[in-house]
């Protein structure tokens, strides 16, 4: 349930000494900037001493968060090289984006899931949340050793949730919900409803897999006898036992489930207090200006282009026209296959760079009118906040999710693969029509207006048992 802002008073603080906040997170990208973006809104308002545990692939991240005190990094040792999806190979992140949207989630499974590293990890994060000593966490939900620790320790926890908050309740989800990862929308013809039935018995057989249950029950029993509370790690237990739950979207693009709890709140997009309009580079700036429309193409940190869908958004912005740019940021991760897809000469209204200062404030860019990206959920609240239609791509897992939800929120359309006329005609229609643009800036304010990190903070602090008494939370 969602607590309007402005119902939560500010909190007193305890005598003697600032709340102690633990931030915990796995490093990706994806998971560890919405706990980012909250320490650095704790850390502003100079109200809580913050300490943030990862594994050392973290620490600059961490070391960089602006404030006037010091967020001490808890290391978590190395993050294990073959879970870390920065690591993997083409061959591998092609095994979890293929069509078939159940052999993606058993390649998940086969690569993602080792018992004998989160055993290790959780005896780390008991050993350092015994030595920090809390007063409450912030954690995500990716990361369960962290969870277990806070739970083991007897320490109040918010849950960080990055994905679609419904699939975090999968197991009381009605059949007739969109199973998570299955890419299907609310309101589904019968021939959907019967995939989404057979999606969600694919997945269970899936998880049921001789290679996954019996390792896992293994895990579970061992889990068991070491006392944790959550010996299955089933996502909804860890949910039901947080303080609170974060979701840095809104009901209106997720979509609402009949077992939505009353704690969980939905934030809406997490950024800085004050974002600008402009990329926080002259050049790329300049370049913005001279088109009356820009295409702003970004597929994250983890997506590697193959060649066939480089050659598609090159020949994209051919047709596109000599009036509307495309700007595309390109990550490490693409490696010298991107250069050499590209045609040679590229298109003169495609404009490549590497690094993009600040994404949000190109997003917040007047000249940028469509972003073109993979569906990742942080990417996708960022480019709506700002009432930026979206074309997606869907890359893996919950990306196909999100376009979807993207889709029939009309605030954007998506394309299965690199087909150029598909691009070229989904591009177009966000270009042109109107409507997009609307609901897209309607939903926008929505995720603004909800809160975002000044409302993610007060919860963490109201979350604090030295608060309660002073702020205590209404749901």
């Amino acid at each position: 349930m969602n607590v309007p802002p402005d119902e939560i008073p500010p909190p007193a603080g305890p005598p003697g000494r600032a709340v102690r906040v633990l931030l915990a997170s796995l490093p990706s990208t994806g998971l560890i900037r919405p706990l980012l973006e909250i320490a650095q809104e704790l850390n502003e308002r100079g109200v809580a001493e913050l300490w943030f545990a990862s594994t050392e692939e973290g620490r600059d991240a961490v070391e960089r968060i602006p404030g006037p005190d010091r967020v001490r990094f808890v290391s978590l040792g190395h993050y294990k090289a073959a879970l870390d999806p920065s690591r993997w190979d083409d061959a591998t992140l092609a095994s979890m984006s293929s069509p078939s949207r159940l052999r993606n989630v058993a390649a998940f499974l086969d690569k993602n899931v080792d018992h004998e590293y989160t055993a290790q990890q959780y005896d780390r994060a008991v050993a350092e949340f015994a030595r920090v000593r809390p007063d409450v966490a912030v954690i995500d939900l990716c990361t369960p050793w962290a969870i277990d620790a806070a739970v083991t320790l007897g320490v109040p926890y918010v849950l960080s949730v990055p994905v679609p908050i419904s699939g975090v309740y999968l197991d009381r989800l009605p059949w007739r919900f969109p199973t998570p990862f299955s890419g299907l929308p609310l309101r589904m013809s019968r021939r959907q409803r019967l995939a989404n039935v057979g999606f969600r018995l694919g997945a269970m057989a899936t998880y049921a897999r001789p290679r996954n249950l019996l390792p896992m029950l293994a895990a579970t029993r061992r889990r068991r006898r070491a006392g944790i509370a959550n010996a299955a790690a089933v996502p909804s237990r860890y949910a039901d036992a947080a303080a609170a739950v974060l979701s840095f979207s809104v009901f209106g693009l997720e979509y609402r489930f009949p077992a939505a709890p009353d704690h969980l709140h939905m934030v809406g997009t997490l950024m800085p207090r004050a974002t600008t309009a402009g990329s926080g580079d002259a050049g790329i700036d300049a370049w913005l200006e001279s088109y009356r429309s820009v295409v702003y193409v970004g597929f994250g940190t983890v997506m590697r282009p193959s060649r066939e869908l480089v050659a598609a958004v090159a020949a994209a912005c051919a047709r596109l026209g000599p009036d509307v740019g495309v700007l595309w940021k390109v990550s490490r991760a693409a490696g010298s296959a991107f250069s050499d897809a590209l045609p040679d000469p590229p298109p003169g209204n495609l404009k490549v760079v590497g690094w993009v200062p600040s994404q949000l404030g190109l997003l917040a860019h007047p000249r940028v009118r469509v972003f073109f990206g993979h569906g990742g959920g942080n990417a996708v609240n960022e480019g709506l906040v700002f009432g930026k239609p979206q074309l997606i791509l869907p890359f893996w897992m919950d990306c196909h999710d999100l376009a979807a939800r993207v889709v029939e929120a009309g605030v954007g359309l998506s394309v299965p693969g690199a087909d150029v006329d598909q691009i070229v005609d989904g591009l177009r229609r966000l270009l042109d029509d109107d409507g997009f643009r609307d609901r897209a800036e309607r939903l926008g304010r929505r995720l603004s207006e909800a809160g975002g990190v000044a409302r993610a903070a007060d919860v963490v602090l109201a979350c604090a048992p030295s608060r309660q008494a002073a702020a205590p939370l209404r749901p």
